[in-house]
């Protein structure tokens, strides 16, 4: 039996760099970091010779405090990030200097990530999707499917909570009333939802939440991964990108049974219901559930037809079915589709072990 994976479809919902949502991160903050702490991949001044240069930073405080007078901003931050991820850290460190709080470290933490600094936007990240309150003002756009998945009742959403001042953190590994089989919420650190949250702050904290998962999927992190996703989603349960996310995670760590409760109802959008059909098939595949997993691939291909992750996906089922030629046909497909892909490369390898040994499923 061949060890063939899907790649992973999350990484192509969406780009820090590219498609990434224009998240503000709040600044109340006073419990996210030690005041001399050094900030990831930074150096503590106290461990350097005298006289050698040292990049400050201030801490995360509430508000924009001075950057606000700089004409600082985060719009201007992303609008250079795609051309020039160094001079948009050196914006950053200079927006947090004169006191950009958490909004000049999500700004950076961006920055890091263009640069191949993963880990360290990884960990700023996931601390920034822990800072309650963000600054108030900015509206996320909406993403939400027309009919979305209701929580469990014994569950509330952390949205329903903050807006009735019940603040008690449900039990770690809890996504939308459903266990998580062990996965840490990563709410002992105290910097769950706060009494000030509103609805629309932990929507802005899901999502930084989502794109710190994203960002430890870059460094193959997967369990760190996992933990952001669902932390994510127990500020926003509705948050059906960070679902897929969280899904797609629950495959490679062999949560197949909870990928597929994930992703039950599949979302509205089609884009985002593809790559869920895909991750569905997948978990599927891995429980035995070889004909439903068919279904989904069948599915995810009649909206998407030219879909590299679901033809790799439907390749897989057909050399488990018998049906070598035919999964030979699908790999081959992967790679005139896209040569230079993550999943092109999957194809190579499942296309080689074919050649090596026809004859096995």
């Amino acid at each position: 039996m061949r060890a063939m994976q899907v790649g992973m479809v999350a990484v192509a919902l969406e780009s820090a760099g590219g498609s990434a949502r224009a998240t503000v991160v709040g600044a109340d903050a006073a419990e996210a970091s030690a005041p001399n702490a050094p900030r990831p991949g930074q150096v503590s001044p106290h461990t350097l010779a005298p006289g050698t240069p040292v990049r400050t930073t201030a801490r995360t405080t509430a508000g924009m405090g001075n950057g606000a007078a700089r004409n600082f901003s985060f719009a201007a931050c992303q609008a250079q990030l795609a051309d020039d991820p160094d001079g948009t850290r050196d914006y950053a460190d200079d927006w947090q200097d004169h006191g950009g709080g958490a909004e000049a470290e999500y700004c950076g933490a961006l920055a890091d990530m263009a640069l191949g600094d993963v880990g360290d936007a990884a960990a700023t990240l996931d601390r920034l999707s822990r800072v309650a309150h963000w600054p108030q003002g900015w509206v996320a756009p909406s993403r939400h499917p027309p009919s979305p998945p209701v929580p469990s009742p014994s569950v509330p959403s952390r949205a329903v909570t903050a807006s009735r001042g019940d603040t008690t953190p449900q039990p770690a590994g809890v996504v939308g009333g459903a266990q998580q089989n062990g996965t840490q919420a990563g709410i002992q650190d105290g910097t769950q939802a706060g009494p000030h949250d509103t609805p629309e702050s932990l929507r802005h904290r899901a999502h930084v939440a989502e794109e710190a998962a994203r960002a430890w999927q870059a460094n193959d992190s997967p369990r760190q991964a996992l933990d952001s996703a669902t932390y994510g989603l127990w500020l926003d349960p509705h948050d059906m990108t960070l679902r897929v996310i969280h899904a797609r995670l629950c495959v490679d760590m062999g949560m197949a049974q909870q990928a597929v409760a994930d992703l039950t109802p599949l979302p509205g959008d089609t884009a985002l219901r593809v790559d869920a059909l895909v991750t569905r098939a997948a978990a599927n595949r891995a429980l035995g559930h070889i004909d439903l997993a068919a279904t989904d691939i069948a599915a995810a291909l009649q909206l998407s037809p030219h879909n590299v992750a679901a033809e790799l996906e439907c390749g897989i089922l057909h050399e488990r079915q018998g049906r070598m030629e035919d999964a030979r046909a699908d790999w081959q497909q992967v790679i005139a589709l896209a040569p230079d892909s993550h999943e092109a490369d999957l194809a190579r390898q499942d296309l080689s072990l074919l050649e090596a040994d026809p004859a096995a499923p």
